[in-house]
């Protein structure tokens, strides 16, 4: 009894204790509890942000441990963005001013280029949309650009007056030609910014020394791009085509889901389980392998077994590049290369070998309007070759500046189309002899000063799903 009544006082003496401990963990653990920023509010808003890429983002754990998020949204982004990270964005649906300016919705895009004595520079309009103000303005590819409002190109402004074209709603171009060594101004136009449709693809068939060539060239793998070029393909395999040139030139990118299902329909032997892509995230995303079928038709706007039907089972693909070739269409050109082969011609692609996919609140209660579209993975194809972070080199090398005047996509002079009906025929195409060459006193493309398209093409992303 004597030995109980000990014990039972050392309990009574330690309860105390004991009670107090509790207490005093409980009201540690509230000291921590994350604040209740009010809805709205930066410190609400970042903290989400930053909660989100914990989870997802490709460089997870080099974030900071104690960002500023007092900051605005957009900078405080910024701030936490790993140092290798080229591509995430994050911006607010249906707010123009959270997002990167481009020469879209104006309806052009347009290179300066400096002469080979850096005497004489000049813009040349390298793509013009349909319906846009650039097409009813009456520009077209190939126009020559000698001034912006008002202002004379120069090696010094040139990127100064791209700058001027962005951050407005309206400008002007003032257009020239050169007849016998002399520039003569010979309009001036008018361009104010407008709504810009999706783009309707360039496709025909070349007949050409006994063979039948397929030309397809699209702006962008947008949602539905499959399904859209499906009467495309019908048409193809109708006129039976013996090789296919895609031309990608200033393609920069998209879905994942538009390059798998364009993929079905060119490679020859394609099953729905052949392994297409794999992806490579971080801790919580591993690694997996997702198959041709199964890319191709995540995004539900097409059916696989359609797809086959246009199937045209070719053993190779002539793709043009240039260095606004990006995202999908680097896409495209990988991981079709375990399929068949793959003869790139033009320039260096742009090098983006990662992929995000659109990160929002879902909260019942909507707390946060951003958007965000970080990395979430590498990319890599079947046989697991990527790293191409550096851009995919052609094999064969072409920049269609030098070769002026540029002329309409799918023209058999084109440079690029040249070089590939050159080795679809066995013939040697003479690539290096250019038409300026030929004109005695034409301009000579020197410098590349500017280019508004490879500059929009650092904007796209690779996007896929979680």
């Amino acid at each position: 009894m004597k030995k109980r009544s000990t014990q039972l006082k050392r309990i009574v003496y330690y309860c105390p204790y004991l009670i107090i401990l509790i207490i005093s963990l409980h009201s540690c653990k509230k000291d921590k509890k994350r604040p209740d920023y009010p809805a709205g509010s930066n410190e609400n808003i970042n903290t989400w942000i930053l909660d989100s890429l914990k989870r997802y983002y490709y460089w997870n754990e080099q974030l900071p441990s104690d960002p500023n998020i007092g900051l605005s949204p957009k900078d405080f982004f910024n701030t936490v963005r790993n140092a290798s990270d080229r591509f995430s964005y994050i911006n607010i649906p249906n707010d123009a001013t959270t997002f990167a300016p481009n020469n879209r919705n104006f309806g052009f895009d347009y290179v300066t280029v400096s002469d080979q004595n850096s005497t004489k520079v000049i813009g040349i309009i390298k793509l013009v949309l349909k319906d846009s103000p650039a097409s009813r303005a009456g520009l077209k590819r190939g126009d020559y650009i000698s001034q912006i409002n008002g202002k004379a190109l120069t090696t010094a402004n040139a990127h100064a007056l791209q700058d001027e074209i962005l951050s407005g709603n309206h400008f002007s171009l003032t257009l020239a030609e050169q007849n016998n060594s002399i520039w003569t101004e010979t309009r001036t136009v008018e361009l104010t910014k407008g709504v810009i449709l999706d783009q309707k693809e360039i496709s025909k068939v070349i007949e050409s020394d006994g063979k039948k060539i397929g030309y397809l060239n699209f702006l962008d793998f947008n949602g539905g791009l499959a399904s859209s070029l499906l009467p495309v393909f019908n048409n193809f395999k109708a006129e039976g085509i013996t090789d296919l040139i895609l031309d990608l030139r200033y393609n920069a990118g998209g879905q994942v889901a538009e390059a798998a299902a364009i993929c079905t329909m060119i490679a020859q032997n394609v099953t729905f389980d052949k392994a297409f892509i794999m992806y490579k995230g971080n801790k919580n995303g591993g690694t997996r392998t997702e198959s041709i079928g199964t890319a191709a038709t995540f995004d539900k706007t097409v059916n696989f077994n359609v797809l086959l039907q246009q199937n045209l089972g070719l053993s190779r693909v002539y793709i043009l590049s240039s260095a606004a070739t990006a995202s999908a269409s680097e896409v495209m050109i990988n991981n079709l290369k375990p399929f068949i082969q793959v003869i790139q011609i033009g320039e260096k692609t742009r090098g983006k070998d990662e992929a995000s996919f659109r990160i929002f609140d879902a909260r019942s209660t909507k707390q946060v309007n951003w958007e965000m579209h970080p990395i979430v993975y590498k990319l890599f194809n079947a046989q697991g070759t990527g790293n191409y972070s550096a851009g995919i080199q052609p094999d064969v090398n072409v920049n269609e500046i030098n070769t002026l005047p540029l002329l309409p996509f799918g023209d058999q002079a084109d440079p690029l189309v040249k070089a590939a009906m050159g080795r679809i025929s066995g013939k040697v195409a003479k690539i290096g002899i250019s038409l300026n060459t030929m004109l005695s006193g034409a301009f000579q493309p020197g410098n590349i000063l500017m280019d508004s398209r490879t500059q929009s093409a650092k904007q796209g992303m690779v996007i896929t799903h979680r």
